[in-house]
């Protein structure tokens, strides 16, 4: 897969307004992408993108809002990068958890994002290459019992991220899935392990976009934990058990 610059691109940061998404924001301007989309979905919220200048246009975006998605595509004529950010974590125990609670999950993390990608692929595929990255998890490659909701829906972005990849190679269209672990976000802060900062990990996936890397793992436990997935998933899925 050959590189791809960011200077002067134009990117799109789904969930933009904080975490990941926002760091993501700060670093794609630091190195020199010309604009970026950025979608918030609380209009309370929208005010954490309202400090960067012209080269960040705010966009309200609700993953579980037909009428957002198709206001999104009308509002960008123009797209190199789509980084499919937005996520939620309803379901934890998959066997007690609410089928109102799973279908969230799966309403917002795979099919939201499935709708945005659609609608986005008229503008992806313009002059040029260009990529599109989805934010799975490392609980998406290997079930956490504890996270068993939350995982199925990530590993249905894994399985989507590979589709992608494959119907859309003819095309120039890079499809990139990154794995985070736990990250310094409002998703972790009551959870007691080690993290790493939102930065760290936004930059690494920039980089990984850029250098054209398939598998993206962000953080410090991604980065053990993916060589061990690639090599190994039955001892992943052994290590997670105890999650």
């Amino acid at each position: 897969m050959s590189n791809l610059n960011l200077e002067g691109k134009i990117i799109l940061i789904t969930g933009a307004n904080r975490g990941i998404g926002l760091a993501l924001v700060e670093k794609s301007l630091e190195k020199g992408a010309s604009k970026v989309y950025a979608t918030y979905r609380s209009v309370d919220n929208r005010s954490a993108l309202l400090g960067f200048g012209d080269r960040v246009v705010p966009i309200h975006l609700d993953l579980s809002d037909p009428a957002t998605i198709e206001n999104l595509s009308q509002s960008v004529p123009e797209l190199d990068i789509l980084i499919n950010n937005a996520g939620i974590f309803s379901a934890a125990n998959l066997l007690d958890d609410t089928e109102e609670q799973l279908r969230n999950d799966f309403g917002t993390n795979f099919f939201g994002t499935l709708a945005v990608t659609k609608a986005l692929l008229p503008a992806l595929k313009g002059e040029g290459p260009s990529a599109i990255a989805n934010l799975s998890s490392i609980a998406g490659l290997a079930s956490m019992p504890g996270f068993g909701g939350y995982s199925a829906s990530k590993a249905a972005v894994h399985s989507m991220t590979q589709s992608f990849r494959g119907k859309l190679k003819a095309d120039g269209i890079s499809v990139h899935g990154v794995y985070p672990g736990p990250v310094a976000t409002r998703m972790t802060e009551n959870m007691e392990m080690d993290t790493t900062p939102a930065s760290t990990a936004a930059e690494n996936i920039l980089e990984g976009i850029e250098n054209g890397t398939e598998e993206i793992f962000p953080d410090n436990m991604s980065q053990q934990v993916g060589p061990l997935f690639l090599s190994s998933p039955k001892t992943l899925e052994e290590n997670f058990s105890g999650f």
